[in-house]
C-alpha cells in the first residue's frame, strides 16, 4: 500500500473502528455470515499451500535477477526497464500467503468455470486460482514479458494445463479475452494500481457479468486514487454485496440479495 505510514495508519484505524469482529459476530446477512465464517475466516494447513510457498521461497533465496520489459508504465510498482532480483518480485509484488490462500479458498467454494487474472507477476496467485479449480480455464494478463517468462516455466514444471496466458496491456488483452467469453465467472484484478484503470477494467468486464459472478480486486487502499476507484466499483446497481477486508475487496453479483457493503477482518488485518 502507497498511501504513506500515517495514510495507511488512519485507515486502519478507520477500517477498525467499523469493521465486523472476527468469528462473524455483528454479520445479519446469512448469506455473508455463512461465507464469511465457511471460506473467509478459516484458515486450515495444506499441502497445495505449501507447494507454492516452496515456490516463493525458492525464488527469494535464488539470487536471480532480470531485466524486467513491461509494455505499460505504470505495472508493478514502476520497475519498468530495471534489473530487480526474483526474490523481490515474490516477497513484495506477488501476493502474500494470506491473500493466496482465501482466493483459493474461494474459487474451491465456487468452482467457477472460466476466470480472469490481470497481473500474473510470477505467477504465485495464478497457481492458487488454478489449484482452487483444476477443471476451470484460466486466462491471466501480465505485462511484462520477462516476468511472465517466469510464471509460465512454473506452470509447465508444475503441470498446470488450465492456464492460458497473454502478454500484454491491460486494455488490449482484457477485450480479446472477454470476447472470446459468454460471460465471466471470477476476476482477480491485481496488476494495475491505478484508480482510472482499476474502472476502466471494471467496465469492461461488467456486460460480461453474471449472478455468481465474484470479482476480487487486490490493494484497494494503495491510493488514494484506488479508494475512490472501489467506492465508485462497489456502488454500481449490479454489484449487491462488498466485502471490504482492509487490503482487497470482494464484489459479488448474486441475485435476490439486499445490497450491502461490509467491512470484515481477515488475515493481519
Amino acid at each position: 500500500m502507497r498511501t504513506g505510514l500515517l495514510g495507511q495508519i488512519k485507515n486502519y484505524y478507520n477500517f477498525w473502528l467499523n469493521c465486523k469482529p472476527t468469528g462473524g459476530h455483528g454479520i445479519h446477512s446469512p448469506y455473508v455470515y455463512k461465507l464469511y465464517t465457511e471460506v473467509i475466516e478459516p484458515e486450515t494447513k495444506k499441502e497445495v499451500f505449501e507447494k507454492i510457498e516452496n515456490y516463493r521461497k525458492e525464488l527469494k533465496g535464488c539470487g536471480l535477477s532480470i531485466i524486467k520489459k513491461s509494455i505499460n508504465d505504470s505495472l508493478n510498482d514502476g520497475f519498468r526497464g530495471e534489473e530487480i532480483s526474483l526474490g523481490k518480485i515474490a516477497n513484495s509484488v506477488s501476493i502474500p500467503s494470506h491473500l493466496g490462500r482465501l482466493i483459493y479458498r474461494i474459487v474451491k467454494h465456487y468452482q467457477p468455470k472460466n476466470i480472469i487474472e490481470l497481473g500474473t507477476s510470477v505467477g504465485i496467485s495464478t497457481m492458487y486460482l488454478a489449484k482452487g479449480n483444476p477443471d476451470a480455464s484460466i486466462y491471466t494478463i501480465e505485462g511484462d514479458e520477462a516476468v511472465l517468462g517466469i510464471a509460465q516455466n512454473r506452470f509447465r514444471k508444475s503441470g498446470l494445463t488450465n492456464i492460458q496466458t497473454l502478454s500484454g496491456n491491460f486494455d488490449d488483452q482484457l477485450p480479446r479475452v472477454l470476447n472470446e467469453l459468454l460471460s465471466v465467472d471470477f476476476v482477480f484484478i491485481d496488476g494495475d494500481h491505478n484508480g482510472r484503470a482499476l474502472i476502466n477494467n471494471f467496465n469492461l468486464v461488467l456486460p460480461k457479468v453474471n449472478h455468481k459472478t465474484i470479482i476480487i480486486v487486490d490493494d484497494i487502499r494503495w491510493s488514494k486514487g484506488m479508494e475512490k476507484a472501489w467506492e465508485y466499483i462497489s456502488s454500481n446497481s449490479k454489484v449487491t454485496l462488498s466485502i471490504d477486508l482492509f487490503r482487497c475487496g470482494i464484489l459479488i453479483f448474486e441475485e435476490g440479495i439486499t445490497k450491502q457493503n461490509f467491512l470484515l477482518r481477515y488475515g493481519p488485518y
